[in-house]
């Protein structure tokens, strides 16, 4: 008897432990050191440093020896744009910003307060996303990072005609719901520090961006968008430029340019001929800033660059005579990367202006736009510090000896996006983007066409077939040759 008594004791002192444990067991197995609900101000941040591709693979290794400013060693013309480097725009982008975004924009889309926070993401969405489409043609959009928020993970591929038209409507609609009576990101954001009118100016200035590029498959839409930009305001200086700094550290760390690694780990990589060049012929003040012999001589004369594609058994010279890209200014991990800048948005005005396409500017602007562009690109240079700062006499001298030619609208055209090409160097996805749009620079090789886009990620063909088949459909053969909706 005594023993059944001891047993029933036992099981209540168990019971009343088991509910006392039950009262505070979510307390007891939450770890304080866990975060339940990501903050606002630490997602914003990463996904500003984050929207770059963190690897070379694409940028560099493709698209810049496509752009011919930048040659690797033996590199092989039928064969980079095969393989897993094409691919890797595609899949990062993707897997980190857009999908940080969608979580993002899940936890400010219904709160008021959070309103400048949404505002900043849809517009930084869109920025990842026009690098996406513009690469590839037909992608993931209205899905985009849902894979993540709602595990769909077979999402439709987009006709690029509705993305277009939709990145256009989020701009607007984003630069036009900032509400200053709301939270401001000032710390969260390394960009803007929260200064709501510097990001209605990025939206504005990334909408003149698409509305050109969409001006000759759409050219009604594209002069309607073009003028909504100019009308709520573009950058107006250098101060507005979109430009993320990033800090020393080692290849793909969160804070760190990885597009200068092929410059920082081999001695096989160098700046492309055309590129160099057309900066010796023309006497370019940012040669030096650009371009550098691995003795560390920067004189001009000197600089010379590889020739694009050269199979390595017919590389003319010893590649300590080849320039390269100085580890002091592009070709280190904390570079700071131009998105997108007051230059390239004077330039893209004076090509509007000379073109003829709205009515808010006109040809007798285009020459002192084009100036203003090529003495911001000279002067944003400056963000490198020390001596690399051109002079107004440089600038003025290389104005002067290169004016705009306005009385012929296909010469204006070509010198706009040369000068173009060379702002953009090491943002080798607009340079690409906007080569295709223009045609210029003139670039060949050897008689062989150019791609127009990357292929499709094997990866994609195999787990989404029905749904890249159904863009192949719309848009053409998976190849490199076929043009996309606004290269038509």
């Amino acid at each position: 008897m005594m023993k059944k008594y001891r047993y029933i004791s036992f099981v209540l002192v168990a019971i009343i432990s088991l509910a006392s444990c039950s009262k505070n067991f979510d307390q007891i197995n939450t770890s304080p050191d866990a975060v339940s609900a990501p903050s606002l101000n630490y997602e914003l941040p990463d996904i500003e440093l984050l929207i770059l591709d963190q690897a070379y693979y694409t940028s560099v290794t493709v698209i810049g020896q496509l752009m011919q400013q930048v040659s690797s060693y033996g590199a092989n013309f039928n064969t980079i744009v095969i393989g897993s480097n094409p691919e890797y725009h595609f899949n990062y982008q993707y897997s980190t910003p857009i999908k940080y975004l969608a979580d993002f924009l899940s936890h400010t889309q219904e709160s008021k307060e959070n309103i400048n926070y949404n505002a900043i993401g849809r517009i930084l969405r869109v920025y990842a996303l026009h690098t996406v489409t513009d690469l590839y043609g037909d992608v993931p959009y209205f899905s985009a990072g849902k894979g993540y928020t709602d595990r769909n993970f077979q999402p439709a591929y987009d006709d690029q005609k509705l993305i277009y038209a939709d990145m256009m409507k989020e701009l607007q609609e984003a630069a036009a719901s900032f509400d200053a009576t709301q939270i401001i990101p000032v710390k969260a954001d390394i960009v803007y520090a929260g200064d709501i009118s510097k990001w209605k100016k990025f939206a504005n200035s990334l909408m003149l961006r698409l509305a050109l590029r969409m001006s000759k498959a759409d050219p009604a839409n594209s002069a309607k968008w073009i003028s909504t930009a100019i009308n709520d305001g573009v950058f107006e200086s250098n101060d507005d430029n979109f430009v993320v700094y990033y800090k020393p550290n080692t290849y793909y760390a969160t804070i760190s340019n990885g597009q200068s690694t092929p410059f920082v780990y081999y001695t096989t990589w160098k700046l492309a001929a055309p590129f160099v060049d057309f900066l010796k012929t023309n006497n370019d003040p940012r040669i030096y800033i650009y371009s550098v012999l691995p003795n560390l001589d920067t004189t001009a004369a000197m600089q010379k660059g590889l020739p694009p594609f050269t199979p390595s058994n017919l590389v003319p010279s010893p590649l300590t005579e080849y320039s390269a890209s100085p580890l002091t200014t592009f070709g280190k991990y904390d570079a700071p990367y131009i998105h997108l800048s007051y230059s390239q948005v004077q330039l893209m005005l004076s090509e509007i202006a000379i073109r003829g396409l709205v009515p808010e500017v006109n040809a007798s602007q285009a020459a002192a736009m084009y100036e203003n562009g090529i003495k911001a690109a000279m002067n944003e240079l400056s963000i490198y510090g020390g001596t690399y700062k051109i002079t107004d006499e440089a600038i003025n001298n290389y104005i002067n000896n290169h004016p705009l030619n306005t009385s012929n609208v296909d010469t204006a055209l070509k010198q706009i996006n040369t000068q173009y090409w060379v702002e953009m160097h090491y943002n080798f996805y607009e340079m690409y983007a906007n080569w295709r749009r223009s045609g210029y620079p003139v670039l060949t090789q050897g008689g062989q066409e150019l791609p127009r886009r990357m292929s499709y990620p094997t990866q994609e063909t195999n787990i989404n077939s029905a749904n890249v088949q159904e863009a192949i459909k719309r848009q053409g053969p998976d190849l490199p040759t076929t043009r996309m909706w606004w290269d038509k």
